[in-house]
């Protein structure tokens, strides 16, 4: 904005006024160009999408090849075949989370402290405002020892066509459809997928979108359903949808005549919040470039031991909806008051509380895996690649 100035009537910016009085539209002045339109600002945007693009040249295909060089010890060994899976799966999300550090996007963690339940196998349920939720989620937890290794995404069947889709096909994670008329065969595909993939690949944790969509697209609907069924309003999230969760409790975990789980290969449920300095929920693609200003995301954990979780749909239901209700509060007071998220939860449960923190960087780790890829990289294509290459006459 210019320094608008009221003199006389005449509402003016400077150097503006004397060419109004001799009778001249002409401006004088230095008009500046908007921040995000600065030389250096668009050279920072060109610099990062390069780094993007070549870190996804290099990372995948390394990826890729590795494990094609040790499907015979999947075959033999499928237990160590999956354990340098994960370990090479880690290393990738760590590089996705160097694009977001790099760009000045932090996080700070606050709620259950879950230390003692990494190896366990857990539900990771969060709420979904927008692209950039899937890398914030992926910076939580490769800071989490080899948890982001062991995770079986749940995610839009969109993602499946996109440059990280190959690698979640291979890592084992699960493309859902959405809409009604699709809905009744994925749950059931979902079904089927746990059943093949989830003990054979050795995963531990699922990540799960229960509100089905981003909250711009669904808030809407979501508030005329609620209204018309006379459930709670919300604003900051949506009512959950419990299929898909249903679906996960009933293939991994064992239901008792209490209607809750208790014994079986799930252990917790996890409710992760998160939460975007005053509401402004970023974008996949503005982080990678670094367009949007840094600032500091909010993450809160609430774990549940499975056996306090009901297995029928309607009381699964309530729980859930009770679970997003806290949320919206949580939420309303961090963007309204700006009290952390934690300040808002009062609740008593089982695993002791960790004191708010910033995640912590690692650059060592974050490094090594850099080099680790672009190592991989340099041999595969002097030694496979151009091999190849010039055996069909490219080169």
């Amino acid at each position: 904005m210019y320094g608008t100035i009221i003199t006389d009537g005449i509402a003016e910016q400077p150097n503006i006024r004397n060419n109004l009085i001799y009778g001249t539209t002409e401006c004088t002045s230095n008009m500046s160009l908007p921040e995000h339109l600065h030389p250096f600002k668009l050279l920072k945007y060109i610099f990062r999408f390069f780094y993007v693009v070549i870190s996804n040249l290099v990372c995948i295909p390394s990826y890729m090849v590795w494990l094609c060089i040790l499907y015979p010890v999947k075959l033999f060994a499928p237990n160590i075949f999956w354990t340098i899976e994960a370990c090479l799966f880690k290393g990738l999300l760590v590089v996705v989370t160097g694009w977001t550090f790099s760009g000045g996007y932090l996080l700070y963690e606050s709620g259950d402290k879950l230390n003692s339940i990494y190896k366990e196998s857990a539900i990771l349920l969060v709420n979904h405002q927008s692209t950039s939720d899937v890398p914030v989620v992926m910076a939580t937890l490769q800071a989490k020892d080899l948890v982001i290794g062991r995770v079986m995404w749940v995610m839009d069947y969109i993602f499946k066509f996109t440059n990280f889709g190959w690698v979640s096909v291979v890592h084992g994670d699960f493309f859902i459809l959405q809409g009604k008329e699709s809905r009744d065969k994925s749950l059931g595909e979902l079904k089927e997928h746990l059943e093949a993939l989830y003990d054979s690949t050795y995963k531990k944790w699922m990540v799960l979108f229960p509100e089905g969509g981003f909250l711009r697209k669904r808030r809407q609907r979501s508030q005329e359903f609620a209204k018309k069924n006379d459930l709670p309003v919300l604003q900051h999230v949506t009512l959950p949808r419990v299929g898909a969760l249903k679906v996960i409790l009933d293939t991994l975990g064992v239901a008792t005549n209490k209607g809750t789980n208790s014994q079986g290969r799930l252990k917790w449920i996890i409710d992760m919040t998160v939460g975007y300095p005053n509401a402004e929920a970023l974008d996949l693609h503005g982080m990678c470039i670094g367009y949007w200003k840094p600032r500091k995301i909010q993450i809160h954990y609430r774990a549940y031991p499975i056996s306090e979780i009901p297995t029928e749909t309607e009381p699964l239901t309530k729980w859930m909806y009770q679970r997003f209700v806290e949320k919206e509060k949580m939420l309303e007071h961090f963007y309204k008051d700006g009290r952390n998220l934690e300040d808002s939860d009062n609740q008593e449960r089982i695993l002791p509380r960790v004191k708010g923190h910033d995640l912590p960087i690692d650059l060592l780790e974050m490094l090594i895996h850099h080099l680790f890829y672009i190592t991989s990289c340099y041999v595969f294509w002097n030694y496979l690649f151009f091999s190849i290459f010039s055996v069909l006459g490219i080169f």
